[in-house]
């Protein structure tokens, strides 16, 4: 598995504040026609919306820090932060604030009025981008705002980084072809070790995880 997690400790530490503010979920004994369903239209026992990490002020901040000291280590020529709508907003202008940076956000669908476009904030052109978001699954929308930004403003990005990064083999061909530096504070190997650590899971529903997200699309549970 190529892994984007930035540090261990880190993503460790991340998976228990995403456990205790209920934003990742697991439930193996719901029926299953009460699983979760994932915005790609998957049906799982298990689901992550980072949203929730909100509702805690201290798990905000530090993944708010975390995110912040990865785009100051790894991209310190960073000139812009962009994040994407609405999820990666919340957290992409924090950072924006702490680094003392601009910001920009990436629409996902454009205006019907104005000028029309999908990136917000007029950013200057050419500028060295680092694009945020909470969580990163297909890749798909990080990959569009990485086009509406090039094609906009002629900004190529030089990264991105999300809170949590399933690692599925589907978003790394998207962006084999891309000079574009993947980094997460969080996936699933710690959250799930995390998880039976905290007492969430057994070991064997651990492991059954592991084989899902290993091969989310062809699974059978």
């Amino acid at each position: 598995m190529r892994n984007p997690v930035w540090d261990q400790e880190i993503g460790d530490n991340v998976a228990k504040l995403l456990f205790e503010t209920n934003s990742y979920l697991v439930d193996f004994e719901r029926q299953r026609k009460d699983w979760y369903k994932w915005k790609s239209g998957i049906v799982a026992p298990c689901y992550c919306n980072c949203r929730y990490l909100n509702r805690s002020y201290s798990a905000y901040q530090a993944c708010a820090d975390y995110l912040g000291t990865i785009i100051r280590i790894k991209f310190p020529d960073v000139q812009l932060i962009v994040g994407l709508a609405s999820a990666g907003v919340v957290w992409s202008s924090r950072i924006a604030t702490n680094l003392g940076l601009p910001m920009a956000f990436v629409r996902g669908e454009p205006k019907f009025y104005g000028v029309g476009r999908l990136v917000e904030g007029n950013p200057q052109r050419g500028s060295r981008v680092v694009i945020v978001d909470d969580l990163c699954g297909s890749g798909e929308t990080i990959l569009k705002a990485i086009k509406a930004l090039e094609q906009e403003y002629e900004i190529k990005t030089e990264g991105f980084v999300t809170i949590v990064n399933w690692s599925f083999e589907t978003m790394w061909e998207r962006f084999k072809s891309l000079k574009t530096a993947v980094y997460s504070l969080t996936s699933y190997p710690n959250i799930l070790k995390v998880g039976v650590k905290m007492g969430h899971l057994t070991e064997d529903q651990a492991g059954m995880l592991a084989e899902f997200y290993k091969d989310h699309q062809n699974y059978v549970w």
